[in-house]
């Protein structure tokens, strides 16, 4: 199936809020699903990309987050496209292509719309000459996003009805114990989970090196358990618990101080944007963190935190 894209002038896009920065194809490691959230969508054709562009304008974006938004009709529209950094999630802007499936609540996505998406999918691996990890929202951040259905599509491996067999589910490394020198789609999986959750930035080649195994042993210290560079049982436990924390809601600013400073700092590091000391004093180092959350979110970057950032993250 060939991907046709409705391009952002052809669906009526408004000129974008300041240029979002620029990604090489082949600095893409994952394919990220989205839905819209609780409520069931009724809009149909330009309306639904246009409905989202306002939502993210006004939360200060640049324009429509996803870089691609995908109807029941199986009708694809252009948000930030192949080439540009996209708002969907968090410390993922850059190495994740963000899909959004015009779907809400508990709505059944179409087959058309599955269909297109896994098309987008190849391509997506085609551009960037590597197979990309398979995710949803939830797999980088801690959210319902992309709701169950979707969800479970995506862990089957994103089939389509009357094509070529699914693929396999990857493994789940949570499963498994994994070393150095091992080799194949386990080591793929867990090498791109790290990478999603802020811990490494490792090629995704299933190959466990050296790198990897410093990568296992940098996710055994920030989550406090044995560090033996062996990925397992205990290790995937503490890395599933660590990308859970709650995201942090006060305002917050150079000079603040105490737990709910701690709090953010905590949050800071398990999203990968600083390696703070987490004394809760808010000083220069954890307005750097705060910063580059700001600028991967696509908001203000005034390195206060506050409302406007922290929903922002919730998406």
């Amino acid at each position: 199936m060939s991907v046709n894209v409705i391009s952002r002038a052809a669906w009526g896009a408004k000129p974008w809020n300041g240029t979002p920065n620029t990604v090489a194809i082949s600095e893409r490691t994952e394919f990220f699903v989205h839905y819209d959230g609780a409520t069931p969508i009724t809009r149909t054709g330009n309306s639904i990309p246009q409905a989202i562009e306002r939502e993210h304008l006004a939360n200060g974006w640049s324009g429509v987050g996803y870089n691609f938004v995908v109807d029941q009709a199986g009708n694809v529209y252009e948000g930030r496209g192949w080439n540009l950094q996209g708002a969907h999630c968090p410390n993922h802007n850059r190495s994740g292509i963000g899909v959004q499936v015009a779907v809400g609540g508990d709505q059944a996505p179409s087959e058309a719309a599955l269909a297109a998406t896994r098309a987008l999918y190849d391509e997506a691996c085609d551009r960037a000459n590597r197979t990309l990890a398979k995710m949803g929202h939830k797999d980088g951040f801690a959210t319902d996003c992309p709701g169950p259905k979707l969800y479970a599509w995506v862990k089957a491996g994103m089939p389509v009805s009357g094509g070529a067999p699914a693929p396999a589910p990857a493994p789940n490394p949570s499963a498994l114990v994994l070393r150095r020198g091992d080799k194949g789609e386990a080591v793929s999986t867990l090498q791109a989970l790290l990478n999603v959750k802020g811990l490494a930035r490792l090629n995704v080649d299933g190959d466990f090196g050296p790198a990897t195994e410093e990568a296992v042993k940098a996710a055994q210290r920030a989550v406090h358990v044995a560090v033996d560079g062996v990925w397992g049982p205990q290790t995937a436990a503490g890395v599933a618990a660590y990308s859970r924390l709650p995201i942090p809601t006060a305002v917050l600013g150079v000079g603040s101080s105490g737990q709910a400073v701690r709090d953010l700092q905590t949050w800071l590091n398990a999203r990968g944007y600083g390696h703070l000391s987490v004394d809760g004093a808010y000083g220069p180092a954890t307005k750097t963190a705060v910063i580059a959350a700001q600028h991967s979110l696509g908001v203000t970057a005034d390195g206060v935190w506050g409302p406007k950032s922290a929903a922002a993250a919730s998406r």
